[in-house]
């Protein structure tokens, strides 16, 4: 794991604490501009992509592996029984904890988790693994996640971007900072102001890797994360990648 990366992550999560605590930009800094706020259809939207694609059950254990601070662990809370949420920062933990009780929530590295083999019922990593540039890493990372999953349990690593389709990212990218700038007052770009790295994934690389560890698996289109009236729900240049124990 980049010390870098994780020097980032602390200060985004001081930056938080500050400012920005319970607004989306907790879920992911890549489209982040000052003044942006999801309306709570595009929230639900979101979830609702999570846990259908989990197929969770109020009896559920699910850990968010990746849990930032906390927001996405504040959406799915009355869908499962139980959820722990892990992370490397522990300023984003700290911000995490208004959300979610503190001995539910863990700090931890993706690679060497701190759980034992099949604790929980499923498992979430969302735009988590598109900070790993180094493939290794990655795929040590998806063997590390999916053994903390029980027998017949699913883990959802989400919002990858296909490097075959990127060209499409970022003319999205353009067409929805048109239209916030018509229904918002925007600040300051974060993601220019503090860039981090961001993986193109080659969908077939990763499949071979998959065929290889003999692990089911399923691609599914991610939610998109440019949503508004109007465009679709779901995005074909990031995919969603469910694994089934």
């Amino acid at each position: 794991m980049s010390t870098d990366l994780k020097k980032l992550f602390e200060s985004w999560g001081k930056t938080a604490k500050r400012e920005y605590v319970d607004q989306q930009w907790l879920l992911s800094k890549w489209e982040v501009v000052e003044g942006i706020v999801w309306p709570q259809e595009k929230i639900n939207l979101m979830t609702q992509t999570i846990v259908d694609g989990l197929q969770l059950q109020k009896s559920d254990s699910l850990v968010d592996i990746g849990c930032g601070g906390g927001w996405i662990l504040k959406q799915l809370k009355p869908y499962v029984n139980r959820i722990v949420g892990l992370d490397f920062s522990q300023s984003m933990l700290a911000n995490a904890r208004q959300f979610c009780p503190q001995d539910d929530l863990v700090c931890g590295e993706i690679g060497r988790l701190p759980f034992g083999d099949e604790v929980f019922d499923h498992g979430l990593s969302y735009f988590v693994f598109l900070n790993f540039l180094d493939d290794d890493f990655v795929e040590r990372g998806l063997l590390d996640a999916l053994k903390t999953i029980k027998k017949g349990g699913k883990l959802l690593v989400g919002q990858l971007p296909d490097k075959s389709k990127s060209k499409l990212y970022d003319h999205a990218k353009g067409e929805y900072l048109k239209y916030c700038e018509k229904r918002f007052r925007l600040g300051e770009s974060h993601r220019d102001v503090c860039r981090a790295p961001q993986k193109l994934f080659d969908l077939d690389k990763l499949r071979g890797f998959l065929e290889r560890e003999k692990i089911d698996h399923e691609f599914r289109r991610s939610f998109n994360p440019f949503f508004r009236p109007g465009v679709e729900p779901t995005v074909e240049w990031r995919f969603d990648l469910v694994l089934k124990k």
